[in-house]
């Protein structure tokens, strides 16, 4: 049985990832930008709060006038998912022009992404918000990466006296996650540097079928896919140990009960090395999986990537960042200065009139309100690492 499981596994992979290679359809789906808040937080019992927050950052992050914004979709375990209260958070927000949809979903929150596809891959948004929360979310430590994380100013509560005696150990605390998405077109429109591109996705009734879809009797280099993520009950974790034999190169588990589809993929879309496939594969609370492709995207600079700097004069917190930046980096990027005080950058003065400093790299979020070393660094070394990588091949 292993062997015919194998073999039609072999078959559906190269359904999968047989087309990544694609000219880019303009309405294809492209995830804009994601984020995430911080693995310790106080706002246990606020989950309001905590969406708000960082739906509020996700907006900032794509550089997108906020009444691009069509609807706001929310998911989450608990009984404050509401459309009127909803509704009152988009037009704080200043997203007046968003229909809300709150849904209750305690299985990975799956309806909620299929939903923002299907909506998409119709023509009837231009842009999608989709959130989840959580008062339960298992963080792996050393997992996390800099660049997905809220930068905003979130109060932590203080960590105990005595570390764990492992960095490794998973946690459970509250949190929210939120994605932009978006088609090809209306990114190329605003002239925008996607995070990622969906390169596929599809329902299958259960996860094995999902994995084990049957398209084309052709044999790939599994290679082509970098990592698996996979969300299903604990219980059938060991069913995909067949996994192990294709030799692909990663496969990481997640317990359906501990995380949502938008950390998940917020997670994902960074993590990925630059011009890597990633495949997530996520059980729904009605059984059936949805399977998704993706394809990390970094603009690759002609020559030294470039900083953009919004800002305007004077601006102290600015010029200590730009001293920090020539003290750190020197040599490393080019940097360009948008005034958002000036007329023609009205777009930017109402995105980020409190939040100046803010910094893109080649076109994407880097940092705000002062200058995160740590994703600059991890960023370079992307970028780097795309490089060496393309004159390789």
């Amino acid at each position: 049985m292993s062997a015919i499981l194998c073999s039609r596994c072999s078959r559906s992979l190269w359904h999968i990832v047989r087309h990544y290679s694609f000219k880019l359809n303009p309405k294809a789906v492209v995830i804009a930008a994601a984020v995430r808040t911080p693995n310790t937080l106080q706002h246990v019992n606020e989950e309001h709060r905590l969406t708000g927050m960082v739906i509020d950052e996700l907006v900032k992050r794509t550089a997108v006038p906020r009444d691009e914004f069509k609807k706001l979709i929310v998911c989450s375990s608990s009984d404050m998912a509401s459309n009127d209260a909803l509704s009152s958070m988009a037009r704080n927000l200043g997203l007046k022009s968003c229909q809300t949809h709150a849904i209750k979903d305690e299985a990975c929150s799956v309806s909620g992404l299929q939903m923002s596809l299907e909506c998409l891959q119709r023509d009837e948004e231009d842009w999608i918000i989709l959130g989840d929360t959580r008062t339960n979310i298992k963080h792996q430590a050393g997992k996390i990466l800099a660049s997905e994380l809220m930068t905003a100013a979130v109060p932590v509560r203080k960590t105990p006296a005595v570390a764990s005696s492992s960095e490794n150990v998973a946690k459970s605390s509250s949190g929210a996650a939120a994605l932009a998405l978006t088609t090809a077109q209306m990114a190329e429109r605003l002239q925008l540097q996607p995070l990622a591109l969906v390169r596929e996705f599809f329902i299958e009734q259960d996860n094995l079928q999902a994995i084990f879809r049957l398209n084309n009797s052709q044999p790939i280099q599994l290679k082509d896919v970098h990592s698996w993520e996979l969300v299903m009950p604990q219980q059938q974790h060991e069913n995909l140990s067949m996994l192990d034999d294709l030799n692909v190169n990663e496969v990481h588990t997640h317990d359906i009960s501990q995380i949502t589809a938008t950390h998940l993929l917020t997670h994902t879309v960074h993590a990925l090395p630059a011009g890597s496939l990633g495949c997530v594969v996520m059980e729904s609370s009605n059984g059936e999986c949805l399977l998704m492709v993706l394809e990390k995207l970094v603009p690759k600079p002609e020559n030294l990537p470039q900083l953009t700097l919004y800002t305007k004069e004077p601006c102290p917190l600015c010029d200590d960042l730009v001293a920090q930046l020539e003290r750190n980096f020197a040599g490393e990027f080019e940097l360009k200065k948008v005034f958002i005080d000036r007329k023609e950058n009205v777009r930017y003065l109402r995105l980020f009139r409190h939040d100046i400093p803010v910094l893109f790299l080649n076109g994407q979020f880097l940092c705000m309100h002062r200058l995160n070393e740590e994703v600059l660094r991890e960023r370079l070394v992307a970028i780097k690492s795309g490089g060496a990588e393309e004159k390789k091949t």
